[in-house]
């Protein structure tokens, strides 16, 4: 992201709106930035960015040193109407403080956007000019359990793109990212003996992950509708990872599954390994 960047975020669960947001202050921290979140409820600033104390941020400190900063400004049935205003006036306030610029996070409550969200479409195009004139970079927050796609795409305009979370592993065949909604990961592109590592390591971490979230009967969730090409040594992978987690009482779930790629798992049997499950075609794991 640059300086009069203004992107949307649209989220389906708590973890992937603060993974993103935890990615997006703390390397606005590195970078000499100041980070602000204008968070839907008048809360503590250190109640509202306590997300951040996971990634290693000492929040408190941060925040007894100027560097992180909460508004309870969009609490208020008004906070819309001025929303250009407050992030203008932050964003001088933060230069003059002697930061390099500012990170904003914002959030709106659905029943504060307005009839018809007029209200939330006018306050998004007011913000662009304050976005293009000052250092300042911003991620508007949407939940989607709330907010649904046909509400989103006219925002998205008023945006310069979407944001979403970063890519666990990229390399020139293959892309590992962290899905929320299930969580688990997805592979796309092509996994062989130059990139396995990778997913042994990223599917060893998702496996933490899961076990954390669920003691008892946990799964780790692998997406590979946008893989088009698996070794043999990476299918002994996977076959290992869910024998491991069956002894631990878990389960490695395969959705999108190639029918090029169930077939080679059919004539070796790996299919019928304990603790691997293969969704349907057209399922989710």
């Amino acid at each position: 992201m640059r300086h009069g960047d203004h992107l949307l975020l649209g989220y389906d669960t708590d973890e992937e709106r603060e993974t993103v947001l935890a990615a997006f202050l703390l390397d606005g921290l590195a970078s000499g930035h100041r980070g602000l979140l204008l968070p839907p409820a008048d809360m503590p600033a250190g109640l509202a960015l306590s997300f951040l104390e996971t990634h290693g941020c000492r929040v408190d400190d941060e925040i007894a040193a100027g560097r992180l900063r909460v508004d309870p400004h969009l609490a208020g049935p008004d906070g819309l109407w001025d929303l250009d205003e407050v992030i203008r006036r932050e964003a001088r306030l933060a230069v003059g403080d002697g930061f390099l610029g500012l990170r904003v996070c914002t959030e709106i409550l659905r029943a504060r956007a307005g009839s018809g969200l007029k209200s939330l479409h006018d306050t998004e195009l007011l913000l662009d000019p304050v976005f293009a004139s000052l250092p300042v970079l911003g991620i508007c927050q949407y939940d989607r359990r709330v907010f649904d796609e046909t509400e989103l795409a006219p925002l998205t305009g008023l945006h310069h793109g979407r944001v979403g979370a970063d890519d666990v592993w990229r390399d020139d065949l293959l892309a590992i990212t962290r899905t929320f909604a299930p969580p688990g990961l997805a592979l796309a592109g092509e996994v062989d003996d130059t990139n396995v590592t990778a997913v042994a390591r990223a599917l060893h971490a998702e496996t933490v992950r899961a076990h954390a979230r669920t003691a008892n009967g946990f799964r780790t969730r692998l997406d590979l509708h946008e893989l088009s090409f698996i070794d043999v040594g990476a299918l002994r992978l996977l076959v290992f990872t869910a024998l491991g987690l069956s002894a631990a009482g878990g389960t490695l779930e395969l959705s999108g599954v190639a029918p090029h790629i169930q077939r080679v798992m059919r004539v070796t049997g790996w299919d019928r390994v304990p603790g691997l499950r293969i969704a349907p075609e057209g399922k989710g794991p």
